[in-house]
């Protein structure tokens, strides 16, 4: 891992670097004068039997692979050889390069590592098989399935990796669905009221109406401490979970609570409303395609006081939350960047006026200068591609960012060529509702 200037901070690249007579201070991975020096060390610690060698090895190609996009077929075959040693722990970290490289704007080619992967996924040690699956997955290999198909028949034992979660490794498998839904609805049961189940339902909300089959379960779910989580789920499926519909709706009133609701808004009738109210609320919208409950909510938030979780809801309505419009205004001068960035999507979803919204996208834009991302960021590029051309001030930077040798974050790419593309002629209308 490397923080700050790109100088090697992680301390097992640092005991490669200290044995091999190398000032850890003095190597730069962001600079690129230092990378081939840096290739040269991580190669040489792939040649050791030594496990800290080894793992610092796997430190030094993860953070030359995560920052520069140039090929380097040489440390892909260097992980492939690590993944094929007797050390756990540096077998897991090897692993879990190749899923930190999986997009389609990659230029690494990984497919070297499959097999290693393939066989590393069936490991017994989950440090080292839930990583591998993970990569297996994000590529759509079918390698994945039979690890995942364990840890579900495992149901009450939901396993958790140092690097990963099961969630992970599910998000991108909605493809298998059919094949996977029958042990995720057991554990569903079996593993109800389990904090652990929270990153597995954070993927099914991910799948949408593909989850659909789980719809009696996750009813169910809403009776135990993972109800928000569940709600979020409900809500992505849609009007396929209408089971859920009431609960829902006493929940947003307040007239049913969740267990452990301990807090939350007070209400005129001497009720407190659950404070995860509002992803109950939202999934009520999403279910019953009815936005009354959903409006109410907003704009007795917008009452009180928007939240940044609140603009991300009101842009979805776009222009029918234009009663809570006033209350987003002033958000746009946010001292956070998160919400000044929230507000401005969402003046624009409802109002569809560019001229407050764009100039704070714009100036969120600007880590993409130095080679970073951060979410403010990467939010913003995917706002300025729903908002077209009126934002096209952003294409030379965003032209700059699709060119450049650094690495961004996949999402970052895919939404700027989505807004050169809106630049030039495709430009969606306000309140066109986000990509969850």
């Amino acid at each position: 891992m490397t923080l700050g200037t790109g100088t090697v901070r992680d301390f097992r690249a640092r005991v490669l670097l200290v044995a091999a007579g190398v000032d850890p201070n003095e190597l730069r991975l962001d600079v690129d004068e230092d990378v081939d020096r840096g290739v040269a060390l991580a190669m040489s610690g792939f040649d050791s039997e030594r496990s800290e060698f080894l793992e610092g090895a796997v430190s030094i190609t993860s953070d030359i692979l995560r920052r520069w996009r140039t090929p380097r077929p040489e440390l892909v075959a260097g992980l492939v050889r690590c993944l094929e040693t007797r050390h756990p722990h540096a077998r897991g970290d090897a692993a879990m390069v190749p899923a930190q490289l999986v997009s389609a704007d990659s230029l690494q080619d990984i497919t070297p590592a499959v097999p290693a992967l393939v066989v590393a996924a069936d490991d017994s040690y989950d440090r080292v098989a839930g990583p591998a699956a993970l990569a297996l997955a994000r590529l759509g290999h079918p390698g994945a399935l039979e690890p995942v198909h364990r840890w579900l028949a495992a149901s009450s034992l939901i396993p958790f990796f140092q690097v990963t979660s099961l969630g992970q490794v599910l998000r991108p498998m909605a493809g298998s669905a059919d094949e996977l839904l029958p042990g995720i609805r057991r554990m569903l049961v079996d593993s109800a009221d389990g904090e652990g189940l929270r990153p597995v339902l954070t993927a099914l909300a991910a799948w949408g109406r593909t989850a659909s089959d789980a719809v009696p379960e996750l009813v169910s779910t809403l009776a135990t401490r993972n109800v928000r989580w569940a709600c979020d789920v409900l809500g992505g499926i849609g009007p396929a979970a209408a089971p859920a519909a009431r609960t829902l709706d006493g929940f947003v009133r307040g007239t049913s609570q969740p267990p452990r609701h301990d807090g939350g808004t007070p209400l005129p009738n001497g009720i407190r409303r659950w404070h995860g109210a509002q992803n109950a609320a939202w999934a009520h919208w999403r279910i019953t395609g009815d936005p009354k409950v959903f409006l109410a909510f907003l704009e007795d938030a917008a009452s009180r006081g928007l939240g940044s979780a609140d603009l991300g809801r009101l842009a979805e309505l776009g222009p029918r939350a234009t009663h809570c419009a006033a209350a987003v205004r002033p958000l746009l001068e946010s001292p956070g960047p998160w919400t000044r960035v929230q507000a401005a999507h969402a003046w624009w979803a409802i109002t569809g006026d560019t001229d407050a919204a764009v100039p704070v996208l714009l100036e969120a834009l600007e880590p993409l200068r130095s080679g970073d991302a951060d979410e403010p960021c990467r939010a913003a590029v995917r706002y300025i591609a729903r908002i077209g051309a009126p934002a096209r001030a952003a294409a030379p930077l965003l032209e700059a960012t699709l060119s450049s040798d650094r690495c961004f974050p996949p999402d970052v790419h895919s939404a700027a060529r989505a807004a050169l593309a809106a630049f030039a002629g495709r430009n969606p209308a306000p309140g066109t509702a986000p990509g969850r």
